[in-house]
């Protein structure tokens, strides 16, 4: 026991939370873009089921892994534009609309896997590309910090350049300044000049392809093969945490990497001798809390008023 507990403060343990929270923040990335422009974006699950098969099936028939990634942003924007046409221009309700592209996505991509491999359980059979490893000049030779930060998956670093250029996106840019009004009040961003539409479909599209290059992160990097259900819930995962963050970007990004240590734990617990069906729900867990306490602070707010 103590061993596993000295694990935790380890090197090792650090870059494990990185590679398991990069989905995580891919998908809250995504509902945090979409949500601010006053459409929630619940269907992050599906876009990543389908940026995962996507992006492997391309990779394999073009033979190459770059040439699957621009696929997979395609489908990204593919997924977007439809979240757009049925919210925006149909009036249908988000969620509803999240529900349905996130049933769809997890049965038409069994449906595929059959007709492109043969199985419904992986794409073992492909001859799928996997993203590059990238070692940081210098910083791979620092003590402690090379082994925390260097090494992972082109899509790492992507993932985090992108939560930095979001942050100066949002709170920085007069777009982002849009987006914020658009979520608060489209009557009100109307009546000062901001096109609404034009603003939430650009939002939008960002959201599905942040949520597809997180599904090709786990199956072109984190796995080299997309596997039936692989998201594991991971996009659900990013909408609690968009949830907890309440609009705020840092408090996104912290509760994401909370639950990526969550993770983390359950990645190095598997290799003891505690039940595996116990150790698997310790991030479920974590994000019950966390609801639990965002509803509670809730509670006290309207007490208040």
């Amino acid at each position: 026991m103590d061993n596993i507990l000295s694990s935790f403060f380890s090197a090792s343990f650090l870059f494990i939370v990185i590679r398991v929270g990069v989905p995580l923040l891919y998908a809250s990335m995504s509902a945090y873009v979409a949500d601010i422009s006053g459409i929630p974006n619940i269907a992050v699950e599906g876009i990543m089921i389908f940026g995962a098969l996507f992006g492997v099936y391309i990779s394999a028939i073009s033979g190459s892994a770059w040439i699957g990634l621009l696929g997979v942003i395609v489908v990204g924007i593919v997924m977007g534009l439809v979240m757009a046409f049925f919210t925006m221009k149909m009036k249908a309700s988000p969620i509803m609309i999240g529900i349905a592209l996130n049933l769809f996505a997890t049965d038409f991509s069994v449906w595929l896997l059959l007709i492109w491999t043969g199985t419904k359980g992986t794409t073992a059979s492909l001859p799928s590309k996997v993203l590059p490893k990238w070692d940081i000049p210098v910083i791979k030779d620092i003590p402690f910090i090379g082994e925390v930060l260097s090494g992972h998956y082109f899509l790492t670093y992507v993932c985090i350049a992108l939560a930095i250029l979001i942050a100066i996106l949002v709170y920085k840019t007069p777009f982002g300044l849009r987006m914020k009004a658009c979520g608060l009040d489209e009557h009100a961003a109307e009546s000062v000049g901001i096109k609404v539409n034009q603003v939430r479909l650009i939002a939008i599209i960002m959201s599905g392809i942040l949520a597809a290059l997180g599904g090709a992160y786990l199956s072109m990097g984190y796995m080299s093969i997309f596997s039936s259900n692989m998201t594991a819930s991971r996009g659900w995962t990013g909408i609690a945490a968009n949830a907890v963050g309440g609009g705020n970007f840092l408090i996104v990004v912290l509760t994401t990497f909370v639950f990526s240590i969550a993770q983390g734990v359950v990645n190095k617990l598997a290799l003891t001798e505690l039940p595996s069906d116990l150790v698997n729900i310790i991030p479920y867990v974590c994000v019950l809390l966390a609801m639990v306490m965002l509803s509670i602070q809730k509670m006290r707010k309207q007490k208040v008023k």
